[in-house]
Formats: C-alpha cells, structure tokens, sequence
C-alpha cells in the first residue's frame, strides 16, 4: 500500500493505491474519488467480533459521537478480486494530512476528530483518557492506533511534528496525536488569572520521549471568531 499526499497544508488529498486483497478504512464522508469497481462496506467503528461486540461498537460509538463529535460510522474500501485500486480521501476542514507508519512497537494516540484512514492492520480502539481528557477540550475519548500498518491521520491547519525528549507544553486546542511513551497533565496556564484572562485557557503538558503532532490552527478558537459574525 502507498499513498501520496498533494495541495498540503492547507488543502490536503491523499491518493492511497490497495493492492490486490488490500482494505483501507476510512472515515465516513471522507472519501473524494476511487477507482472504479471498488467494494464498499460500511459498518460501525470498532475492532470488536461477535454479536455482543457489535453492539459494544455501536455503544462506544455513540458516545464519541455525543462526547467527541465523530461519525458513527467508517467505510471500508477494497479492490475487485485480484485488481489493485486506489481511494482519494480528504478532512472536512482545511488542513493537513500526514502518513504515520504503525511498527508495532508503539501506539499512536489520536483525538478523534483527526482519524482519516487506516490500513487494515492497523486496530482502532477507543479508550476512555481519564477526567483529564474530559476538561482539555479534546473531548473525554482518544483513538489509539495499534498494530502494524499506516495510519493516516489530519488536522485543521498544519500538522507539524516534535520530537519530545522531556517536557513540551502545547495548548489543549492545538494536540492532533502523540505516542504511548508520552504521558501529559492539564495545567492552566499559569495563575489563575492567567487561565482565565490571558486567552491561553487550558495546556497539555507532555513528558516523556516520543513524537507528537500539533496543528497550528484551533478548530474553536475558529467557531468563537465566527459566532460573533453570524446575523442575528
């Protein structure tokens, strides 16, 4: 599976070229164009089996709907019988696309509204992160991308990429994803006057070694520029 990624940052589209008896899952409503005779199936968002985890993945899913603003649903893309194919996806919002190689050893952990696509050896599962997670503004649930495969998450602006050995403070708004061997805490952004009044609000600070990925464009700081415009 390759993939080539074009009109970034602002603007980005990824073309991802299966091979024969390769599937791509892709967020609902992201796909632009495919090659044709290409398979489509939808279904709910989780790595669960079964009847009882069929219903799990629709619980869970309701619930970053509700809490986290995705879509409940993901479809899964593959070529005809011994046919190689390819699918053009792209976010909602203007932004940035980046591939992220899943190796194995480590886990990639998204927030939701970043998940674009994911090879199919790649699992998603959604995990609770905690009160923390609740009060940052990145909603109370993260996707954590496992396995080994690629992953192609994106974001509203640009993506840029640090790599953090030690300690790296990032304001809650602008966070796309970070590796497992990153922990963070929420703090303010200095005294509680400076929380309140500085327009900082909330940050995330990480610890640790890892890749992190941060936007350089807030998706509500968009909303609280544009609600004040709208006519009455």
């Amino acid at each position: 599976m390759q993939s080539n990624i074009e009109c970034g940052p602002a603007y980005a589209m990824a073309t991802i070229e299966l091979l024969p008896d390769e599937s791509l899952t892709v967020e609902a409503g992201s796909m632009v164009g495919m090659s044709d005779g290409m398979q489509i199936k939808t279904h709910i968002g989780g790595n669960r089996v079964g009847f009882f985890g069929l219903i799990l993945n629709f619980l869970m899913a309701l619930v970053r709907k509700v809490l986290g603003g995705e879509t409940l649903f993901v479809n899964t893309f593959t070529p005809p019988a011994g046919q190689s194919g390819k699918v053009l996806v792209a976010p909602a919002l203007a932004g940035d696309i980046v591939n992220y190689k899943v190796d194995g050893t480590r886990c990639l952990i998204v927030q939701g509204s970043s998940y674009l696509a994911s090879s199919a050896e790649v699992g998603i599962k959604t995990r609770f992160g905690g009160l923390k997670s609740l009060f940052s503004g990145e909603g109370a649930f993260w996707l954590h991308a496992s396995g080994q495969g690629q992953l192609w998450i994106n974001c509203y602006g640009a993506i840029h990429a640090i790599d953090v050995d030690g300690t790296f403070v990032v304001d809650t708004g602008h966070v796309v994803a970070f590796e497992d061997t990153l922990d963070y805490q929420i703090k303010g952004s200095g005294g509680l006057k400076s929380t309140l009044l500085s327009g900082e609000g909330l940050t995330m600070h990480f610890k640790g070694q890892g890749k992190l990925y941060i936007q350089t464009r807030n998706v509500s700081a968009l909303v609280g520029w544009i609600i004040p415009r709208l006519p009455a």
